[in-house]
């Protein structure tokens, strides 16, 4: 069986990229402990390193001092004083040679060096300090020369060696505890973000419930939320496309079927050509929608397309050409030279798809428009139909949805040409939007950047 691991643990561990052997808890404490124990040992090994300097130093200026001292004493009374303390030796040399001792009890202490700096020699296995001083005896130089006992500062120096080696571990060990509680409590809410996040991913309805405050942790959880909006939207979105385009496609294979069989079954009431004209039609319609939602997903899913210099009069004149060919009045006297930057083929779809509209829902006319404005290319389709809801200029925009609910899906199409239009025009960094014509229809107003040679 594995062991229980803490929540903090076990979820974050899910979450490490890559298969990380340790936590992030783990990791936190364990860097934040190796850099404590560095600074301590390094703090310790200074102040250690100070105290002995400093204990030393102290030493040889006491030293030092009392050189100086029994010198001038010396020189006074002829000959070196008395002086009985422990750990101290005091010498009288001449040339190298112990002429006289403070402590008859060190006389046969062998000569301490006589030198200009203080020396530490070892004495009696013990470290000695040494200062000397000179002095005129009997018109000779001698010299005093006093050894100082660093047992004392020695023995200060290894207990405080032993505190800190004690201390520092110890210092870490708390450290180590306290960021560990500290880091794991951290977390804990970062865990329960990760349970919901997971949660939510069988029920994009739910949501994570804000612990309140402005911190990170806040903050992410607003984020969290945000993103489960999007991704609810994103899955109602593609639900409803997926729903319509089934009912879409199923409408122009249902009457391709229904034809069909009923040639086959009474071939008597149909002929050939009927069939064939009437499974043309609807083939057409169905091979216009594939292309529809081809585009549409392609523009989904953010493909790169082929950007050019465009000049968008020419594919306006061009469009108006095809509408007089079905009947239809158009009147192009005010399209005027525009050029953009996009990909030719969604605008030429996008434009087709705008007339195409206008065509349907006019009465006698539709009317083109395309002039240039504050550096952008402004096209105009108006007709003179019964124009669209305030209410509904903005629906109408989306998939799927037409200008009219109780049209038929015959005469009002499958409702993706306006929604390829704005697609377009937000692939090309413009806008699409409806208005009042001034004939009284509805006016579909497409706003492109203007592309100028540099």
């Amino acid at each position: 069986m594995l062991r229980d691991q803490e929540p903090g643990d076990r979820g974050l561990r899910d979450l490490m990229p890559g298969g990380r052997r340790f936590s992030l808890r783990v990791r936190i404490t364990a860097s934040t402990v190796a850099i404590v124990l560095a600074v301590l040992a390094v703090g310790g090994f200074a102040v250690v390193a100070l105290l002995e300097r400093s204990l030393v130093g102290s030493e040889a200026q006491t030293a030092e001092d009392q050189a100086q001292q029994f010198a001038l004493d010396s020189a006074t009374a002829g000959e070196l004083a008395k002086f009985d303390a422990d750990e101290v030796i005091i010498q009288l040399q001449l040339d190298g040679v112990v002429v006289g001792v403070a402590d008859d009890d060190l006389k046969d202490t062998l000569p301490l060096p006589v030198s200009e700096r203080e020396r530490i020699v070892r004495v009696l296995d013990e470290r000695y300090l040494v200062q000397s001083a000179p002095v005129i005896l009997d018109s000779r130089v001698h010299h005093v020369v006093v050894g100082r006992s660093l047992d004392t500062a020695d023995e200060a120096v290894r207990a405080a060696t032993v505190l800190m080696a004690v201390a520092v571990p110890a210092v870490s060990a708390f450290v180590a505890l306290m960021t560990w509680t500290v880091v794991g409590r951290s977390l804990q809410p970062v865990e329960r973000i990760r349970r919901d996040v997971e949660s939510a991913g069988d029920d994009l309805t739910r949501r994570i419930a804000p612990p309140g405050g402005t911190d990170e942790v806040s903050l992410l959880t607003s984020t969290m939320n945000k993103m489960l909006d999007k991704l609810e939207a994103a899955q109602r979105a593609q639900r409803r496309f997926v729903s319509d385009a089934s009912h879409e496609l199923r409408s122009p294979v249902a009457a391709i079927r229904q034809h069909t069989q009923v040639a086959l079954r009474h071939p008597d009431t149909t002929d050939l050509a009927t069939l064939a004209g009437t499974v043309d039609v609807e083939a057409a319609r169905l091979h216009e929608l594939v292309d529809d939602l081809l585009l549409l997903a392609r523009l989904d899913e953010g493909m790169t397309r082929n950007r050019r210099e465009i000049d968008l009069d020419d594919v306006v004149l061009a469009e108006a050409a095809r509408l007089r060919t079905l009947g239809i009045v158009v009147d192009t006297t005010r399209v005027g030279p525009a050029r953009v930057l996009g990909d030719e083929v969604l605008l030429v779809r996008a434009v087709r798809n705008a007339a195409e509209n206008a065509r349907r829902h006019a009465g006698t006319r539709v009317d083109l428009t395309l002039t240039t404005d504050a550096g952008q290319v402004v096209l105009y389709v108006d007709d003179d139909g019964d124009g669209v809801p305030e209410q509904d200029r903005q629906r109408i925009f989306h998939r799927f949805e037409r200008r009219d609910d109780a049209r038929s899906r015959d005469s009002g199409g499958s409702g993706l040409g306006l929604a390829i239009v704005a697609e377009a025009a937000q692939h090309t960094g413009g806008t699409a939007a409806l208005s009042a014509a001034p004939t009284g229809g509805a006016r579909l107003e497409l706003r492109l950047p203007e592309h100028r040679d540099r």
